[in-house]
């Protein structure tokens, strides 16, 4: 049987036990109200307060102050459900207002049926799926106890036992003998079957709710498969970028540097050849290597310049993270933020690449490794270093794993004196330090 039909039958058995309800009111209000009538008209109201220990409501005031206030029940049940989908700040309050009515019915009915205890139970219960926290299991524990302990002090045999209380079954007692049987099993039969078909609903929310777990799971375990069937494809992808990147960058030697070492080996030669013969021309010569030299030194620029991250060619540090940021929000649900005070930081090339690339990397492992929904990046300047924190709220790791970009990472960093701290006590953070050089600052 699945969830859906599950959840389907455990809707029609709180319809039922609402319909249940509603017989069981009506039943212990009408017998108040028509028996007192019976032993009115017969005379027998002196007998009647003899057997009684306490001086009865008015029936007529039993009968509708009990209808009414149950009435009000069924119509916060109702509108809470109704409410459920839309406004669910609302949810707790009519909670509360669905106890509050609960305790005026069955005060009104002179605690006679407290069945209405089990009908408020699985609506308040049914109605909230938190109970997985540690403090929404603390509280919901709490209201079970709470509520059982109270249908059971609510028990009109123990708790008249403690307060005067006028029985339903006194009243009973002088109906004729032919109807006491019937009306005692109508009375009996109705909270049992209120009883059974409460257990009955509760038993197919335990198993929908079983069963939705069972499937959530699942899902969770194909969403783990593809997510390890992308992350192979992710690192075939890269490997195979590495590898183009590789022979473009082999190709762009070959065609720049290449061609210009062969031609100045040529020119060195010719030199020291004309250099005995003619030196007028070993200079022209000389020359010419010199162009050689300059042509391919602009070449190699032009190659780097490649190279660098897309953001920063057309803008600076600050405006290609921003733009980072951007791609990142609108690729995934990850907010990040940024700090920074680095407006009079001026670096050279090569330091902001790093700079880029090392943010780009943190970030990434943020959302790839991490799960973050939230990455602050702050740049800050100190006396002898800059500082880049990079902090994420994902799940951390118990221990850190020192893989392929987090050892680029020190490398890189390495390169230019600077270092690098990971932590992974709350979430992970990332923390850079590089080391200021002379006319860096503005």
């Amino acid at each position: 049987m699945n969830g859906l039909r599950y959840q389907r039958y455990a809707k029609l058995l709180k319809i039922l036990l609402v319909f249940i309800n509603v017989l069981a009111v009506l039943f212990t209000v009408s017998v108040y109200l028509f028996a007192t009538r019976y032993i009115v008209e017969r005379g027998l109201s002196h007998q009647l307060l003899e057997k009684l220990e306490v001086i009865p409501n008015s029936p007529a005031t039993v009968y509708w102050y009990s209808l009414i206030s149950f009435g009000l029940l069924l119509v916060i049940i109702n509108w809470r459900h109704r409410l459920l989908a839309s406004k669910t700040e609302y949810k707790d309050w009519l909670a509360v207002a669905e106890i509050i009515l609960l305790i005026t019915s069955i005060s009104a009915m002179q605690f006679s049926y407290n069945g209405l205890i089990l009908l408020v139970f699985s609506d308040i219960f049914y109605s909230y799926t938190d109970f997985y926290t540690m403090k929404s299991q603390r509280y919901w524990t709490a209201f079970i106890v709470i509520s059982f302990s109270v249908l059971l002090i609510s028990n009109f045999d123990l708790l008249s036992i403690l307060i005067p209380l006028p029985s339903i079954n006194t009243y009973i007692s002088f109906i004729p003998s032919q109807y006491q049987f019937m009306l005692l099993f109508i009375k009996n039969g109705l909270t049992t079957i209120n009883m059974v078909v409460f257990i009955l609903s509760l038993v197919m929310f335990i198993m929908y709710s079983v069963s939705e777990n069972h499937k959530i799971e699942e899902e969770l375990r194909m969403a783990d498969r593809a997510n390890n069937h992308l992350e192979d494809y992710i690192a075939l992808a890269e490997k195979m970028a590495e590898d183009r990147e590789r022979k473009r960058i082999a190709r762009e030697i070959h065609d720049t540097l290449g061609h210009a070492l062969t031609g100045i080996s040529a020119g060195i030669d010719a030199v020291l050849v004309l250099l005995d013969l003619d030196k007028e021309h070993a200079k022209k010569q000389l020359l010419s290597v010199s162009n050689v030299v300059r042509d391919g030194i602009q070449d190699v620029r032009r190659s780097l310049e490649k190279l660098r991250p897309g953001a920063l060619e057309r803008v600076g540090l600050e405006e290609a993270l921003l733009k980072m940021i951007a791609d990142y929000g609108n690729l995934s649900k990850m907010l990040i933020s940024l700090d920074y005070h680095w407006e009079n930081v001026d670096l050279d090339t090569a330091k902001e690449d790093l700079v880029f690339r090392l943010i780009q990397e943190s970030v990434t492992n943020s959302l790839r490794h991490g799960h973050a929904d939230h990455v602050e990046i702050g740049m800050y300047s100190q006396d002898k270093d800059y500082i880049i924190t990079i902090n994420d709220d994902g799940i951390g790791c118990k221990e850190i794993v020192y893989g392929y970009g987090l050892k680029q990472m020190q490398e890189r960093l390495a390169v230019i004196g600077g270092r690098v701290q990971f932590d992974s006590a709350n979430g992970f953070q990332t923390t850079v330090f590089i080391p200021k050089r002379k006319g860096e600052e503005i």
